[in-house]
């Protein structure tokens, strides 16, 4: 039984020694591995009302570098509105980012979405938004709302129908868009006419 006992004892004194000697080595290996790469810095970071944009405004491909959120170039007024809104659209993990801006000239051309990708040292434009179109009338609204969720773009505004005057708006108009990759693909366009009275 001595002998039983004995040997039990020496198993689990080797048990515990070789348990410390993993132990002790544990922390050598870990100094050697390497850290994770940071991650990109996210577009959150990105001062927009500041920020050098590209616009088709009145159908001219123009520069517009905002101070304050304002800019003016060849008499057209640019115009960016917060909040700014984030959320992943690409599936990459990273959020795009979606400004709402305006171009005024002679008139008020509504308000759009620029919708921007990659890392705040290097933002690119994906795309303009509402899509222009026979069923998307893109001069003809102005987007209010703008959310991102599950890799949606959701819009939501006034617009006008074919026989409202420029003053008042008389549709409310919700959209919605996904990212395909290439290009926005509408997935929702529904126009629901505002009360009067």
């Amino acid at each position: 039984m001595r002998k039983l006992c004995s040997l039990l004892l020496i198993l689990s004194a080797c048990l515990l020694a070789a348990c410390g000697s993993s132990n002790q080595s544990s922390p050598a290996a870990s100094s050697n591995t390497p850290p994770p790469e940071p991650s990109p810095t996210s577009l959150k970071a990105v001062d927009w009302d500041n920020f050098s944009y590209t616009s088709t405004c009145y159908g001219n491909t123009q520069p517009f570098m905002t101070h304050n959120g304002k800019a003016e170039n060849k008499f057209i007024h640019f115009e960016i509105y917060q909040p700014v809104s984030f959320g992943d659209l690409t599936g990459d993990g990273q959020p795009e980012a979606a400004v709402r801006y305006s171009c005024t000239g002679a008139d008020f051309g509504g308000v759009h979405v620029l919708v921007y990708s990659g890392t705040a040292s290097h933002p690119t434009l994906l795309g303009e938004l509402p899509l222009s179109g026979k069923n998307e009338p893109e001069e003809k609204w102005s987007v209010e709302k703008v959310s991102i969720a599950n890799r949606i773009i959701q819009m939501s505004g006034s617009g006008y129908s074919a026989t409202a005057p420029h003053c008042c708006p008389d549709l409310h108009i919700d959209a919605a868009y996904r990212w395909d990759g290439k290009h926005f693909v509408s997935t929702q366009f529904k126009t629901t006419p505002i009360a009067t009275g």
